[in-house]
């Protein structure tokens, strides 16, 4: 799903790149900070060149684990650019941890390999050694050799086994070979967050990107914890196991107005539009309170229903379906089986069956 906030810059092998709005923001730190050196107009602008291009490393990184996730069977949705780096959007990891291992060997390698071929080019193309040059700012002459540094600082720092990062993916993997998956996730999350702790104090002190990362190192292995645990527990049950076929329905060509009177005495997220009786699409309460804010109260339900949910098979597990659902943002989707609709799914159902078993265990 695209993000409003983000620039899209295109699908290479089919996977959407993107720039998130706040990145612009690390252009608008490195412009201050030059500038506050007293560096010329021509000097912030090789400082910009330099980050553009260190972060067009960023993005052959992502695109190791991307392209090596496919070729192992997982499934890629896209690549986000932020000020602290890039996120791969994997939807589909392959399951095998030696897999995992190669696909997040994958990024730090691809660094490595761009710091060789620069290497190779300041030894016998370049002209000016290393020791004649100046590192006060960056120029033309030094760009390489930074740039080098630079890739060299990406492998050492994404190889910290501070899950989500790929060192902690490396680690996690490693031990998924030993015992089972949710046991290695557990103990590679308490490590990773030990590891964010620090990075949010050394940025006090040190770079308050440090702090950022720290945040997004804590954030991150907790809600993939998480999610394995629902893994773990919901992988066992398949849409059948809750289906839900008492729902409310609500006819295409009702007003806005009347699917609203009616929200108060509903106690799903929405309604099962119909047309001439026959299943139409989903109306969620969030859809009708944007609708009546643009249409009004005469607004149409066909105006503002989401028909274009794909919908999802009874013998799906029902983990396989919570992520479908977290990815598109659907609060509801349709069950259908030899094309015929059959009922829907809730995720606050979800969410409460995934409650009830787990305090069951």
């Amino acid at each position: 799903m695209k993000s409003r906030y983000s620039l899209n810059l295109g699908k290479p092998f089919g996977i959407r790149i993107s720039v998130h709005w706040t990145f612009s923001l690390l252009i608008l730190w490195i412009v201050f900070i030059t500038v506050r050196q007293g560096l010329g107009t021509g000097q912030v602008l090789m400082h910009i060149l330099f980050v553009l291009v260190l972060f067009f490393c960023v993005v052959l990184h992502e695109f190791g684990h991307s392209l090596t996730a496919i070729k192992l069977g997982g499934k890629v949705k896209s690549i986000t650019l932020l000020p602290i780096g890039g996120m791969a959007h994997i939807s589909e990891m392959p399951e095998n941890p030696k897999d995992e291992f190669l696909v997040s060997a994958a990024g730090p390698l691809v660094n490595v390999v761009i710091a060789g071929i620069l290497w190779f080019y300041i030894a016998f193309f370049h002209g000016t050694a290393p020791e004649q040059m100046e590192f006060d700012t960056i120029t033309l002459t030094n760009f390489p050799i930074i740039l080098l540094a630079a890739n060299l600082f990406i492998v050492a720092f994404n190889l910290i086994p501070a899950f989500p990062m790929d060192g902690g993916r490396l680690f996690r993997s490693a031990l998924s070979m030993k015992m089972n998956k949710l046991k290695a996730t557990r103990i590679a999350k308490d490590i990773g967050q030990v590891f964010a702790v620090i990075f949010i104090f050394a940025g006090l002190f040190l770079n308050p990107f440090l702090i950022i990362i720290g945040f997004f190192i804590f954030l991150g292995a907790r809600g993939e914890y998480e999610m394995m645990v629902y893994r773990d527990i919901l992988n066992n049950y398949t849409v059948n196991d809750i289906i839900l076929t008492d729902y409310e329905k609500i006819d295409e060509n009702e007003t806005l107005e009347e699917a609203a009177g009616r929200l108060s005495h509903i106690s799903s997220r929405g309604y099962v539009t119909t047309s001439n009786g026959e299943y139409a699409g989903i109306l969620t309460k969030n859809a009708i309170i944007k609708g009546l804010n643009v249409f009004g109260k005469k607004g149409l339900i066909k105006d503002v229903m989401n028909e274009n949910i794909e919908p999802v098979k009874p013998e799906m597990t029902l983990f396989d379906v919570y992520k479908k659902m977290q990815m598109n943002k659907y609060e509801m989707v349709p069950v259908k089986e030899d094309g015929h609709f059959k009922g829907v799914l809730d995720k606050e159902n979800i969410n409460e069956f995934f409650m009830i078993r787990q305090a069951m265990q």
